[in-house]
């Protein structure tokens, strides 16, 4: 029965040939004659074997129908030829990309050639020749995508599924038909189901060390994918229509070790070199199975009659892997501590504490059918209708979908002047009223859940505070630190400082998520067979150090005497410290500088680990009178005259969310959704305004009715997010600038950034959210960065990936908008008040309108200081996210402001003039003069006094001052909504002076 499942889902994903968009309308065999034949015959396959309501119900969810003759072909109107005039459409923002007719010069018999030969070679077989139908379906489904001919280049990869609409993959709608056949199988009918893990934010942010942060929310990804893989093995990765998991690291190692157990590993291997994925041979921890890539939520296709069994299974699996790490981590603790006493006690902690971790949410429903009214010629589904009145008491109408003009357009049919019907939907059409249902009983089952309370006497753990720490004695979880004697915890932290520090005793769950680094790399180790993998924690002090570092290296040539003799007398110091992990940009400039000046990269590798023993020693019991005032003078003299300054004692946090998501997802507000008319292929447009059908009532209201979610919008979201978080916030963070990734999983990103590089890393993380382009000029200017550094050429919406093998890749498109809070802090503040203080900075982001950045600065002296605005807003808030204009939007004006303030020769007591002044001024509607002169006069008198304290300046950089200045002055003007106009001019001054003081101003690198 399993290998029938395979075979029928086999032959739902090659009833469309993945070429079909090239040979359409030019091969007199038709699409589905030549390679889908070709492929059945090869595979043992029969076309009886797709149950046609696979197709129909796809194509209904993700495009309309069309008109056809009495011959049953579709009218000449209608068809589209690919080749002659080849068209995508952004599916999130509706932009059109014009390929260009040179990328499709090829023949259509040698377009089936290269399809048929990519796809037999993707073609399973064991020792004895048979074919293995489930692992040919997932060469299929993971490989079937990859360009397979060097002259396709990154067409292959996006070719339409539809001409006609060409906002959705070949690749998404051979999916989806595979998805549908399989719950249709041995006589099932579908249904949606959907599944989520918790909690999220608590449990991350639940962290005293930046490796606590990291395993938080990559071992949250992990379990979430433990739960996908239930469903993955039981109906195949197809299923799960979001998040769309095609190319997500944990996924191709799951699929590499399904091709072990059958001894296919070698093949497999072949295949995934040939597509370049990294995490196979990167052995640093920029491998991308670090990164925390999935979201702790799935929504999935699935045979209605198994939803139950499936939740049973998922929710058993999950939590006993979930008792299964936990216990390996006591095993870790128990050999390092070399404790004799039984662990009966500890396991038996670990059952009770992690009985219901995770928790978990789940929901199904049914795919409705659709009745037909034959003699009104109407279509209706009065259950689904009853459904959802359920979850919209407030209203008696047909609630949601079911009740916008989209869908009585289409339950009614609508008419064309030659008679024919444009519309007669089948049921994949009421997939965005199913979501929506959906999404209603998963949000009722979270209200309404029943939880048992945990029974916990003895004192708790110290890092969440929650549940008893772990013990082998009982006895000891009712004293105090001072009476516990030797503890599993207190012989950890001798010789283990990563897990454990003096002091600290941890429960089940977070000694898990302290040991979560060492677990998973040991397990990627064994299965990879001996490639060392190791995850580097960067600390805090490390980053504030590596701004200092980062601009001393840019000057070792010009190394003073004193320079010199100060590094002689610290190396004897550092000899015995260990290296310290750095940022990976600034690990391959220390690596590049060795020839210069090896003495100062072997001492700078060494440095922080040699300061923070310093510290430790002052803050021990037995620390001497005078170590507090010799570590200061270590700071003050002999670091300053290292590094000429100062060292950097501040670092920063990012923290980017994606703006309105859940609408994103819900695909029911006008503002995130595209007209139908929108979607459409411009030959189709252009033939509908020409016969003036869009005049017809019941067609223009469908033509410019908004349509709502569906799959390939949903793999198209999910896709978007994955390119985002696998393939360029990684790069941004830590190739292109001095950061360190906690994570990234699809709009959420936190990583930490050393405060030089802090403004322009966000200004670049929120233009490749968007796929927005940018000019050489604003790479240098603003980002302080050569292009040819990043590997994305970023336009409507795509971004190009070049490496040996080019791809396009989709981003979430104009018409998304994202929000970063950040947070400058001494490197001795407590994490977690950073942690708090950063989420509240993004709110505070959200707050401002969104599509808004906020940056705070936490003094250790006290106070703080900040700036909160759009990015580039607008008088028209549906047009906020157009294109900017960036050197005159709010970052590109911050980042130049403080850019001209940190000339050494530019007095920066003109900021704090100035703050005094501003401090005295009236509000606009407060003064007496108002409109033009008022700000005329604010501008005039600001660059005044930036030009009395701007003497010292060379006449181009005081020019440029003075027109920052103005235009600050002019964009706050502009920017609505502000309460206070003059207070927001104050805001960016005093964060620009600070940001451009010595230790942390931006140092152009050499050429």
């Amino acid at each position: 029965m399993a290998d029938g499942l395979w075979k029928t889902k086999l032959a739902a994903w090659v009833h469309d040939p993945a070429e079909k968009a090239l040979i359409l309308l030019r091969d007199k065999t038709g699409h589905e004659g030549g390679t889908v034949r070709q492929l059945r015959e090869a595979l043992g396959l029969s076309s009886a074997m797709l149950d046609k309501r696979a197709d129909w119900w796809a194509a209904a969810a993700d495009r309309p129908q069309w008109p056809q003759e009495t011959n049953g072909y579709y009218q000449s109107w209608c068809q589209v030829d690919f080749t002659r005039d080849p068209m995508l459409i952004h599916p999130l923002s509706g932009t059109q990309i014009d390929f260009g007719r040179e990328q499709l010069a090829i023949s259509p018999e040698h377009i089936k050639t290269i399809s048929l030969d990519h796809f037999q070679e993707l073609i399973m077989e064991n020792d004895a020749g048979e074919i293995d139908h489930e692992l040919t379906f997932l060469a299929f489904w993971r490989f079937g995508p990859e360009t397979p001919a060097p002259g396709l280049r990154s067409l292959w990869q996006v070719l339409p599924a539809d001409t006609r609409v060409p906002d959705h993959s070949i690749w998404q709608h051979l999916d989806l038909v595979s998805a549908f056949a399989g719950a249709f199988a041995h006589g099932e009918s579908p249904a949606l189901f959907t599944i989520s893990f918790g909690p999220v934010q608590g449990f991350i942010q639940q962290a005293r060390t930046t490796s606590d942060l990291w395993a938080g929310s990559h071992l949250l990804s992990h379990i979430a994918w433990e739960g996908m893989k239930v469903v993955c093995e039981t109906c195949g990765p197809d299923a799960i229509l979001f998040p769309s998991l095609r190319g997500v690291p944990l996924v191709d190692l799951w699929l590499l070790k399904k091709a072990r157990e059958r001894g296919m590993e070698e093949k497999w291997k072949t295949h995934f070199k040939n597509i370049e994925v990294e995490w196979l041979e990167n052995a640093s921890d920029a491998n991308p199975l670090f990164s925390a890539a999935l979201p702790n939520k799935f929504v999935a296709i699935v045979p209605e009659g198994r939803v139950q069994k499936l939740a049973d299974s998922i929710l058993e699996h999950v939590r006993g892997w979930m008792k299964e790490q936990a216990f390996k981590t006591l095993d870790m603790l128990y050999n390092e501590s070399n404790m004799q006493d039984d662990q009966a006690i500890a396991r038996k902690q670990i059952k009770v504490q992690l009985e219901e971790f995770p928790e978990i949410h789940w929901a199904a429903v049914p795919w409705y059918r659709i009745n037909q009214d034959k003699e009104e010629g109407k279509v209706t589904c009065l259950e689904l209708v009853e459904a959802l009145q359920v979850m919209y008491p407030q209203t008696s109408a047909a609630p949601g979908f079911l009740g916008s003009d989209a869908w009585k357009v289409l339950s009614g049919g609508v008419a064309l002047p030659d008679g024919t019907w444009f519309f007669k939907p089948k049921e994949g059409v009421l997939y965005p009223a199913l979501y929506d249902l959906l999404d209603r009983v998963t949000s009722a089952s979270k209200a309404t859940r029943a939880f048992s309370q945990i029974r916990q006497e003895g004192y708790r753990c110290t890092l969440c505070g929650e549940r008893e720490w772990l013990t082998l004695d009982r006895e000891q979880l009712e004293m105090g630190k001072d009476r516990r004697g030797h503890t599993l915890w207190s012989r950890v932290a001798q010789d283990h400082r990563s897990w454990a520090k003096e002091g600290e005793y941890l429960c089940a769950l977070c000694a898990t998520k302290r040991l979560w680094p060492t677990l998973f790399t040991k397990r990627i180790q064994e299965f990879l067979e001996g490639q060392h993998l190791a995850r580097f924690v960067v600390s805090t002090h490390t980053m504030a150090l590596s701004t200092s570092i980062a601009r001393t290296l840019n000057q070792l040539e010009t190394f003073t005497e004193a320079q010199r003799e100060c590094l002689r007398q610290i190396s004897l110091q550092v000899q015995s410290e260990q290296r310290v992990a750095f940022p990976l940009n600034l690990h391959r400039k220390m690596e590049e500088k060795k020839g210069v000046n090896s003495d100062f990269v072997k001492v700078a590798y060494r440095l922080p680990g040699w300061l923070d023993s310093l510290q430790d020693q002052v803050e021990s019991e037995t620390a001497p009178p005078q170590a507090e005032q010799q570590l200061e003078r270590i700071h003050d003299d002999i670091m300053k005259t290292l590094f000429g300054h100062k060292p950097e004692a501040y670092y920063a946090t990012i923290l980017l969310d994606g703006d309105h998501m859940g609408a994103w997802v819900a695909g029911n507000e006008e503002r995130h959704q595209l007209a139908y008319l929108q979607t459409w292929h411009k030959q189709i447009q252009n033939v509908i305004h020409e016969n003036a059908w869009d005049q017809q009532p019941d067609l223009s209201k469908y033509l410019h009715a908004k349509r709502w979610a569906s799959p390939a919008r949903h793999a198209a979201l999910s896709s978007a997010l994955n390119n985002f978080s696998l393939h360029m916030v990684r790069h941004i963070v830590e190739v292109c600038f001095k950061g360190k990734l906690i994570y990234s999983g699809g709009d959420d990103v936190l990583a930490l950034m050393c405060v030089d590089d802090l403004l322009p890393a966000m200004l670049l993380l929120r233009l490749a959210y968007s796929g927005l382009p940018i000019s050489d000029t604003e790479w240098r200017d603003l980002l302080h960065q050569p292009s040819k550094r990043f590997q994305f050429q970023m336009d409507n919406g795509y971004l190009r990936l070049h490496k040996r093998i080019l791809r396009i890749l989709l981003t979430m498109g104009e018409k998304a908008t994202a929000s970063i809070g950040a947070i400058v802090a001494h490197h001795q503040a407590p994490l977690q008040m950073v942690l708090r203080e950063l989420r509240e900075a993004e709110k505070e982001a959200k707050s401002a309108g969104r599509n808004a950045f906020c940056v705070r600065i936490l003094k250790r002296a006290g106070g703080e200081v900040g700036v909160t605005a759009q990015w580039w807003p607008s008088d028209d808030d549906q047009n906020k996210n157009a294109a900017p204009d960036l050197p005159t939007s709010s970052m590109g004006l911050l980042i130049r402001l403080t850019q001209l303030l940190a000339d050494p020769t530019f007095s920066r007591r003109a900021v704090y003039l100035a703050q005094l002044w501003l401090n005295q001024l009236p509000e606009e509607q407060q003064f007496p003069v108002k409109g033009e002169i008022y700000w005329s006069m604010l501008s005039q008198t600001l660059t005044h006094q930036f030009k009395q304290q701007g003497q010292g300046l060379k006449a181009e950089a005081r020019e440029q001052l003075i027109q920052v200045v103005e235009d600050l002055i002019a964009h706050v003007r502009l920017a609505h909504g502000r309460d206070n106009p003059v207070k927001h001019v104050e805001d960016f001054l005093v964060t620009a002076e600070f940001l451009a003081r010595e230790s942390r101003a931006f140092a152009p690198e050499e050429s």
